[in-house]
């Protein structure tokens, strides 16, 4: 028989059940309380890039800081097109890029030191390759110190104590970008090094490795590091677009030279070489070319810091600016690279013609506000630009150059040159 006590036994039960099935309570009658409805949040509004300069022209001090202002304009869309760094090798170096407006796009930048020992110390180019990023420059540094300088037996009686910089180690920063935040590696790099001194080294061995090189990896960089200018280290850095399925074998030519460079160059373009990249520690000068159909046939290199107008008289006489010999940073470097060349190419005679301006960017910007430049120079930058000029170098020889180039129609046109 059913009792009162039965009924208080099953109290609990019926309210587990209750609590089970949360659907008990509506179908008994009561309803729910509303579930909260999501706020609606409006869309971001495009960025309205009519209004963004076309260009822009960055200096900082000191490599965190350039890094900073790039990452600054980078968020807007700001692609780097050149950089160059320079300045006093004992104090804050300069650091200045032109920028580039890529609409709908956003850039990082970020750098690193290039290890001596990257066994040791890491591969930054792999670390940061597989993040998405690519490298797209390489800034020299030379750490220097006071040294005594023995007497000269020459003056037996000048007996004052002398003391002189000397560059204690060169090394090299690395600069990286990538586009969208994108975390996918699209680039593979390979380093290959070699030890030189005046008049030997490892040119044959560092030969090889290029050689051996897997097919799509083309040499980007020219470093130099090391104490030097008796011995140091040459590297090339070798990048390859992972993307590309079949890539061709490209042949490679290594040139080491104090004397007789020039000639040693030339010989090679005559047989269907292009220059690709150089540079020098003191007067010992290192360059790669690449075996292509249809290169330039000579070469010409002339000195950065010397009369202007050879730059234009080289145009003229039917050659193309084809690159820069990268001087040497020493420790008395105040201002400019020890010996830079520019590198002019003799292009085919049914190459097309270009025009050529050379525009100088006063860099007046205080190390408390590191970022874009705003004066008539940029201006002109732009316009030149929206005139049908690309940026085609950007070099400092005693002022802050940038060096635009626009193909013309006809071959009559070649060598209108002008500097601004």
């Amino acid at each position: 028989m059913f009792t009162s006590r039965d009924f208080k036994a099953l109290l609990p039960l019926a309210a587990s059940l209750l609590f089970l099935h949360p659907h008990a309570a509506a179908q008994s009658g009561r309803r729910p309380p509303p579930k909260p409805v999501p706020e609606l949040r409006p869309a971001p509004t495009p960025a309205d890039y009519t209004h963004f300069d076309k260009v822009k022209v960055v200096v900082s001090e000191g490599v965190s800081n350039f890094v900073e202002a790039l990452n600054e304009q980078g968020r807007l869309g700001y692609r780097l097109e050149k950089t160059v760094s320079y300045g006093d090798p004992l104090n804050y170096r300069k650091y200045a890029a032109v920028l580039r407006l890529d609409p709908g796009h956003s850039y990082e930048y970020v750098s690193d030191s290039m290890p001596d020992d990257m066994r040791r110390f890491g591969d930054p180019l792999d670390y940061h390759a597989r993040r998405g990023y690519s490298l797209v420059h390489a800034y020299a540094l030379t750490h220097c110190r006071t040294a005594d300088v023995p007497l000269d037996p020459n003056y037996p009686n000048d007996t004052s104590p002398r003391q002189e910089l000397q560059a204690v180690r060169r090394s090299n920063v690395l600069l990286f970008t990538r586009r969208d935040a994108a975390g996918r590696q699209t680039k593979g790099y390979r380093v290959f090094t070699g030890l030189f001194t005046m008049d030997g080294g490892q040119k044959k061995e560092l030969q090889a490795e290029i050689d051996a090189a897997s097919p799509g990896f083309r040499p980007v960089r020219l470093l130099f590091s090391g104490a030097g200018p008796d011995i140091f280290y040459a590297t090339v850095v070798a990048e390859r677009d992972l993307d590309e399925a079949a890539p061709r074998r490209i042949e490679y030519r290594l040139v080491k030279e104090v004397f007789g460079f020039e000639d040693e160059v030339n010989r090679l373009a005559a047989t269907g070489s292009r220059y690709v990249d150089g540079g020098r520690i003191q007067f010992v000068k290192i360059a790669l070319l690449e075996r292509q159909a249809g290169g330039a046939n000579a070469y010409t290199f002339i000195d950065d810091s010397g009369d202007r107008k050879r730059f234009d008289r080289e145009v003229a006489a039917g050659n193309s600016y084809a690159g820069l010999l990268v001087g040497d940073l020493t420790c008395t470097s105040d201002s400019g690279l020890f010996l830079q060349k520019l590198v002019f190419a003799r292009d085919a005679a049914d190459a097309p013609a270009r025009e050529y301006k050379i525009l100088e960017i006063p860099d007046h910007k205080t190390a408390g506000k590191p970022g874009p430049l705003a004066n008539a120079a940029v201006s002109e930058l732009q316009r030149l630009l929206a005139d049908g000029f690309r940026v085609r170098d950007v070099f400092y020889a005693y002022g802050l150059y940038v060096i635009l180039e626009r193909q013309t129609e006809s071959p009559a046109s070649r060598g209108q040159t002008s500097e601004r």
